[in-house]
């Protein structure tokens, strides 16, 4: 024991308000490295307070066209979308007409984009919890015997690139439907948000690996639709802001052990 470690090892051996008191009102070291390392609970409680409170960022590389489904002998879908961007979006339009003489079942397209995160890799063995908006606007009309337009986005996460795919992952194939069986009629403007938030477990040194598709669905028989510009579907983060990002945040084993042994 050096001399600089006396008054940490008295004071683990005061056993009296006496010996306590003593051991505080000793003479401080010149040399700043004999401070004790240990935060003050009120440090403590702010670290924690910024930890419950934000959220890391990571950007959305730009959706990509995955599927494409059209009517049989549609040389080119008339369901079209915009180039996309690193902004979380894809824009949509159409032009539809289905002359009243055709016969047969009504016509349907199917259009869908993905896009993956991966995000960075685990320091100790914890979990990663994250969460993002999916919303959906879409501007039509129409006058039709059917004419409906619905949107989907489907989300899977895996604890590590290297070991899976996110669109193999549990839950993957059970869409959220931000607007569902939207009816185009004079002058239609739907819009739906909603958030999506969970968490999975990783180990040290694995990445996960964030998956998400986005996409729109028509039917229609019997007279003619428009689907606007200003239709679109997005991903952003929960707190609102630009979209194009999810939010995630890590805590280790350690720090959940410990809230799972104090009841909290």
């Amino acid at each position: 024991m050096t001399l600089l470690d006396a008054p940490r090892t008295a004071a683990r051996g005061a056993t009296t308000v006496r010996d306590l008191a003593a051991v505080l009102d000793a003479p401080a070291a010149d040399d700043e490295s004999t401070a004790s390392p240990e935060p003050s609970f009120d440090a403590l409680r702010a670290r924690l307070q910024a930890w419950l409170r934000e959220w890391d960022t990571q950007r959305l590389p730009a959706f990509e066209q995955a599927r494409s489904i059209t009517p049989a002998g549609e040389r080119h879908s008339s369901l079209r979308a915009a180039a996309t961007r690193t902004d979380g979006a894809v824009r949509i339009t159409a032009s539809l007409y289905d002359p009243p003489s055709r016969d047969g079942d009504a016509l349907a397209w199917t259009r869908n984009w993905v896009s993956a995160v991966v995000l960075p890799a685990a320091p100790a063995d914890g979990r990663v919890f994250y969460r993002f908006r999916v919303g959906s606007r879409l501007v039509l009309d129409g006058r039709a015997e059917t004419a409906l337009v619905s949107t989907s986005v489907h989300v899977g996460v895996v604890p590590d690139a290297a070991e899976g795919s996110p669109f193999d992952a549990p839950g993957f194939g059970t869409p959220v439907r931000p607007l569902v069986g939207v009816t185009a009629r004079e002058d239609v403007d739907a819009r739906a948000e909603q958030d999506i938030e969970g968490s999975i477990a990783v180990r040290a040194g694995e990445a996960p690996v964030i998956g998400v598709v986005v996409g729109a669905d028509v039917v229609f028989r019997d007279g003619w639709m428009r689907l606007h510009e200003g239709s679109s579907l997005w991903v952003g983060a929960a707190s609102g802001g630009p979209t194009g990002s999810i939010e995630v945040r890590f805590a280790p084993d350690a720090l959940l052990d410990l809230f799972g042994e104090a009841g909290i």
